[in-house]
């Protein structure tokens, strides 16, 4: 199984959650042109491609764009009568944006910025908007050059999804690609760059820094094992197969409601 994970095209800010700027649109087309070359190639006649995304609204419309421009690609490298097949578009939260706590659900951290920005700012700031001020004191300009990322890498909060979990959420959604292969050996996944970051640098010991829009971590599974490859790095990893037990498995299968302490 190969599952390709893509940081969504340039979005026009992340003070809510927003689509693509035309920029963004073209870094995903060409993506879309690179992969299709790639796969014309590479996979045999008959293969499925999926294409997974997570459900912002950048990542759908990364998608969107990567899909058309895969789909006409390899009708031009392989005739219009080829049998590579590319599936439908599959919404799917293991690889969504770094969720954050707010109102007793774990939420789509830029959409929270937007509740953020429309608070009275003639009133005391609850709990949840201070540690959101700590993160991305103007919500949104630093997030171009990956800083409030770098601080959620090496900080400790109370409302953000810790690193390590958004680790264990991807590989959940990895392995749940690798155990049906019949609906496809190659998956292409539109995602966000906190979770890529986090799972980089789980994989390889160490944080190298923000993926640019549209870059690659290639994620080659066979059997119990896998191996990651971004950048100049390329390393073997074994499969999570155990669940911490500080992590609530529901969690990861996208249940993501809070639990009262007294339950």
């Amino acid at each position: 199984m190969r599952v390709v994970l893509l940081r969504h095209g340039e979005t026009h800010g992340y003070f809510d959650d927003v689509g693509l700027t035309e920029l963004g649109e073209s870094q995903a087309r060409q993506a879309g042109r690179a992969l299709g070359k790639d796969l014309a190639a590479t996979v045999p006649a008959g293969e499925r491609v999926r294409l997974p995304h997570a459900p912002t609204a950048r990542g759908t419309a990364t998608a969107v764009t990567l899909r058309a421009a895969l789909v006409a690609t390899l009708d031009e490298e392989l005739g219009a009568g080829h049998s590579v097949v590319v599936g439908d578009l599959e919404p799917d939260a293991h690889f969504d944006s770094l969720q954050f706590l707010y109102d007793g659900e774990a939420r789509e951290s830029s959409g929270v910025a937007a509740r953020r920005l429309a608070l009275d700012p003639e009133r005391p700031a609850p709990d949840w908007a201070l540690e959101y001020d700590r993160f991305d004191a103007n919500y949104g300009e630093a997030s171009r050059t990956g800083g409030p990322i770098d601080r959620w890498l090496t900080s400790t909060t109370r409302h953000f999804e810790p690193p390590q979990i958004a680790v264990y959420r991807l590989w959940a959604g990895i392995t749940a690609l690798a155990a049906e292969p019949g609906r496809g050996r190659i998956a292409l996944v539109s995602s966000h760059s906190g979770p890529m970051r986090a799972f980089v640098a789980a994989a390889i010991g160490h944080d190298p820094g923000e993926p640019a829009n549209l870059e690659q971590v290639d994620v080659r599974v066979v059997g119990d094992t896998a191996t990651v490859a971004f950048r100049e790095h390329r390393v073997r990893v074994d499969l999570p197969t155990v669940i911490p037990p500080w992590i609530d498995p529901a969690y990861l299968d996208g249940r993501r409601t809070a639990h009262d302490r007294a339950g």
